[in-house]
Formats: C-alpha cells, sequence, structure tokens
C-alpha cells in the first residue's frame, strides 16, 4: 500500500508520516528531502521558494517512485507539498486500486 500525505505548508504533514511510520512500519519518503538534496548538490537552480517550479520538477520523480512500489508490492509513506491536485490523473486504474 502507497499512503500520500500532501496538503499546505506547516498543517502537519511531517508529523502524521512520523506517526504512521512508527505504527505501521512503513518507509517514508519525504519530497522535502529530494528537494533539498537535488538544490544543495546543485542539480537544479530552483530554490525552495520555488513552489510552483518545484512541484512541476519534483513530481514526475516521485510519481514513478509511486508507480515502482505498487508494482513490487512494496508500502511506502509518500508526505510532501509538491504533489499536483490533480495527481490522480497521472495513473492508470491499476496503480489506484
Amino acid at each position: 500500500m502507497v499512503i500520500i500525505i500532501t496538503g499546505a505548508s506547516h498543517v502537519g504533514k511531517t508529523i502524521l508520516a512520523q506517526r504512521m511510520l512508527e505504527k505501521y512500519k512503513y518507509p517514508y519518503f519525504s519530497i522535502d528531502h529530494l528537494k533539498m538534496g537535488l538544490i544543495r548538490s546543485g542539480i537544479t537552480a530552483l530554490t525552495p521558494e520555488d513552489d510552483d517550479e518545484l512541484t512541476d520538477y519534483l513530481w514526475p520523480i516521485v510519481r514513478e517512485i509511486i508507480k515502482t512500489a505498487i508494482e513490487n508490492e512494496q508500502n511506502l509513506i509518500v508526505e510532501g507539498c509538491y504533489i499536483p491536485f490533480d495527481w490522480r490523473n497521472n495513473f492508470e486504474e491499476q496503480y489506484l486500486r
């Protein structure tokens, strides 16, 4: 099962993900960690303030990570605000069961 936790900044997504990790023992993937790794490594010139551009940049990567976890029947908690509102449109029905 893949659990996606998204929403505005500072609403408790990370705390919820941490509690779910502790309770269910599912691996936890923070989109913020990916964002900062790409920014600090110089792989992208985007900054933490470039919210819309970051969503466009990060979502294709995160989407394929989610698909891979589903295909491999792995549990995963994905947390972050860089998930587009229409994220469900990026998955064929087989991924949404």
